[in-house]
């Protein structure tokens, strides 16, 4: 509306004073003014005669025009900023609402992809304390598949390989845990068995082991250099 009062104010001001004025009405509803008569498929009135208009009055209606005219500008950069902004919005709920989603599926997963782990290892016939390792193992199954991209295809194939096998219930659990992903940390090695210290070779005074150790003859003794008393048993030493 704001438009077509524009219009119908500039084409007031556009015609001279002393010109006439027709006020033409199309098929479609719209008014238009022309200095000239109105097509004949347009309904034509001719408007009355108007006092003189001055230059300044032109001037002034010029400028109330063109200020109509930056105010419907400004309005319709508006309504479309704030349809974009609405867009925008949109968007945004749309994206995370997908993440959302997303992160809710990869959790759900992740959860069925322990609870599995920890079915298998529970039905194994290791002890307790295995199993308790083993199932704590199991909270890295879901990630662990994914950062892998392991199948659950393979997951179930490799639980099989180890159910077939002859290995111990301990160790066929610490197995499973690590097909499903599992977090199992290895075992610790037995302590190394100490190597019998042996004697080497022998003079008047003294005597050396396998080590390069040297000891002191004392009668039937040894003295070792840290002062223990050593007995030389064949050629093992045998020391308090």
């Amino acid at each position: 509306m704001l438009k077509y009062f524009l219009l119908a104010v500039l084409a007031s001001t556009a015609v001279s004073a002393d010109a006439d004025v027709f006020k033409c009405k199309g098929a479609d509803g719209k008014v238009q003014f022309s200095d000239t008569a109105c097509k004949a498929d347009s309904t034509s009135e001719l408007m009355p005669d108007r006092a003189p208009v001055t230059q300044q009055q032109s001037h002034e209606a010029q400028q109330r025009g063109q200020r109509l005219q930056n105010e419907a500008a400004a309005l319709d950069e508006e309504k479309a900023s704030a349809r974009a902004a609405q867009q925008a919005q949109q968007q945004r709920q749309d994206s995370e609402a997908v993440k959302k989603s997303a992160t809710a599926k990869i959790s759900d997963d992740d959860a069925e992809a322990v609870a599995t782990c920890v079915k298998d290892v529970e039905r194994r016939g290791a002890s307790q304390n295995v199993k308790a390792e083993m199932i704590a193992a199991c909270r890295t199954a879901g990630s662990a598949q994914r950062s892998s991209g392991i199948s659950s295809d393979a997951v179930s194939t490799c639980v099989r390989n180890v159910e077939r096998t002859g290995a111990s219930e301990k160790d066929k659990a610490r197995q499973l845990a690590l097909c499903h992903g599992g977090d199992v940390q290895p075992e610790p090695l037995p302590p190394p068995k100490p190597h019998p210290t042996t004697v080497t070779s022998c003079d008047k005074a003294n005597c050396w082991d396998n080590l390069g150790g040297r000891y002191n003859k004392t009668g039937s003794k040894l003295i070792r250099s840290d002062g223990k008393v050593c007995q030389l048993i064949g050629n093992l030493l045998n020391c308090n």
